[in-house]
């Protein structure tokens, strides 16, 4: 999983900032080394927030403090409540199981017709000045 506790951290000797790299999940191989493609920074924290989404509490074996409670909120009556309810527990996953990135702001949509809540984090990466936006579609 693209995790805090698994990502590699090194640092830029020329601007002093943090670099965070991770294994890319699509699972690309170099074509001269072989080697499997690494991925850095605003990715790897958009890797991560994905994984974290996706994953039910108590559902990682050993580490059943990662994950969400997002699933049990998905067959609600899609409604304001249901998005704020939805909103306030994004914001809570992320503040303690991604240190890495300072959320500035979460929005979640109810798409009635297409069956699914659109769901667009806005962050800052630790260090960094910059906002990075992620996006994923949660489905019932």
């Amino acid at each position: 999983m693209a995790d805090a506790k698994f990502t590699e951290i090194t640092y830029d000797a020329n601007t002093g900032g943090t670099i965070y790299s991770d294994v890319d999940l699509s699972f690309k191989v170099h074509p001269t080394t072989g080697d499997l493609l690494k991925t850095k920074n605003a990715t790897v924290i958009k890797q991560s927030m994905r994984n974290v989404l996706q994953t039910r509490e108590f559902e990682r074996i050993g580490h059943p403090e990662i994950g969400s409670s997002l699933q049990d909120l998905l067959f609600d009556p899609m409604s304001p409540i249901t998005e704020t309810r939805l909103r306030i527990s994004i914001e809570t996953t992320m503040r303690s199981l991604e240190p890495r990135a300072i959320i500035r702001d979460i929005q979640v949509l109810a798409e009635e017709d297409l069956n699914r809540y659109r769901v667009k984090i806005i962050f800052t990466m630790m260090g960094q000045q910059t906002s990075e936006t992620f996006e994923q579609f949660l489905y019932r």
